[in-house]
């Protein structure tokens, strides 16, 4: 997931009661176990499974070939939707119930109303996310490793050097492939200066080292910017959808949505110019910018790591179904 922030602008907007509590609910969910914890810890851990699935044979075959084998991307393709089956659906699940019960509309109607969070509209959207997050994750992973692969690379580096640096960057994005790559060789160019008299080897290895520690440290920076990014998708996603049902249990009535931002010099400039805007339950937000997936300018987030939220506002108010 990548996104490059716009210069940050501080707001002078005032939030209304209702969106603060929107908002308040929102950040206080990204902040919860369930965000910071769990998925952080699987993703950290799926990743290094990748890893060891890799033999460094056949790391070096892909360093000879110059590129990345069929038969690993599908593998990569196959070790993701197993992910999103087992581990990511049960999590979006418990992220669109927090996000449709936790909504204020919804909370204070009186008469009953249940959220069904096997809906055809939650069910459609958690396949749509799925098969989208498998997608995407797979091809960043093969754009990660094919820039490490890249003709600069191979000329500069060694087979086996090379191989051994691929394997700690599988999970990582492009960018940060390339900047673990330029890490292990700043070491190795350090320690080649301060001690002129190390062996070669040994000044990789301490290298390879130092960038495996770094290869963490990125890991576990992603799969947090995932994990709450991926929690704000589907937290946002059943706050739109309990408003719809609570709408076809005629317990709300019409409403419109409204972009809300934190409203503080944090909020990036793309954000920052939709808060406050109001559209129509089935209209895009005009958001500028590539979308993260397609169908993402209905809801928050714009960008990786976003806390905006949705204020649903009333129009007309429900009209009681007619009893017979």
């Amino acid at each position: 997931m990548g996104f490059r922030m716009i210069a940050p602008k501080k707001l002078k907007k005032k939030r209304t009661k209702n969106g603060q509590e929107v908002l308040r609910r929102l950040e206080e969910f990204l902040k919860s176990d369930i965000v910071t914890e769990g998925p952080v810890e699987i993703l950290c851990g799926f990743w290094e499974d990748q890893q060891n699935a890799v033999t460094y044979q056949e790391l070096r075959e892909m360093v000879k070939a110059g590129w990345l084998g069929g038969e690993t991307l599908e593998q990569w393709q196959q070790d993701y939707s197993y992910l999103v089956k087992t581990k990511l659906t049960p999590l979006w699940e418990k992220a669109i119930g927090a996000g449709a019960l936790g909504q204020p509309i919804v909370e204070a109607i009186a008469g009953g109303f249940t959220f069904n969070t096997q809906s055809a509209g939650i069910l459609s959207w958690i396949k749509q996310r799925g098969a989208e997050f498998v997608t995407s994750c797979t091809a960043q992973q093969k754009d990660a490793i094919t820039a490490l692969l890249s003709k600069k690379m191979v000329e500069n580096h060694t087979m086996d050097e090379l191989a051994r640096m691929i394997r700690p960057c599988i999970g990582l994005t492009k960018e940060q492939a390339k900047a673990n790559a330029r890490y292990y060789d700043n070491v190795v160019a350090t320690l080649k200066e301060k001690f002129p008299a190390m062996r070669t080897e040994t000044i990789r290895k301490r290298a390879r080292e130092a960038a495996g520690k770094y290869a963490e440290r990125q890991h576990r920076a992603r799969a947090m910017t995932v994990a709450q990014t991926e929690g704000a998708f589907a937290y946002n996603r059943g706050a739109d959808e309990g408003v719809r049902q609570a709408q076809g249990q005629t317990l709300s009535g019409r409403r419109r949505k409204r972009w809300d931002t934190a409203g503080d010099e944090g909020v990036c400039g793309r954000c920052a110019a939709l808060d406050g805007k109001e559209f129509e339950m089935d209209a895009d937000f005009p958001l500028k910018g590539e979308p993260l997936f397609p169908g993402q300018h209905k809801l928050p987030p714009a960008h990786p790591r976003c806390g905006c939220a949705v204020e649903y506002i009333e129009i007309e108010p429900p009209v009681p179904k007619k009893v017979p």
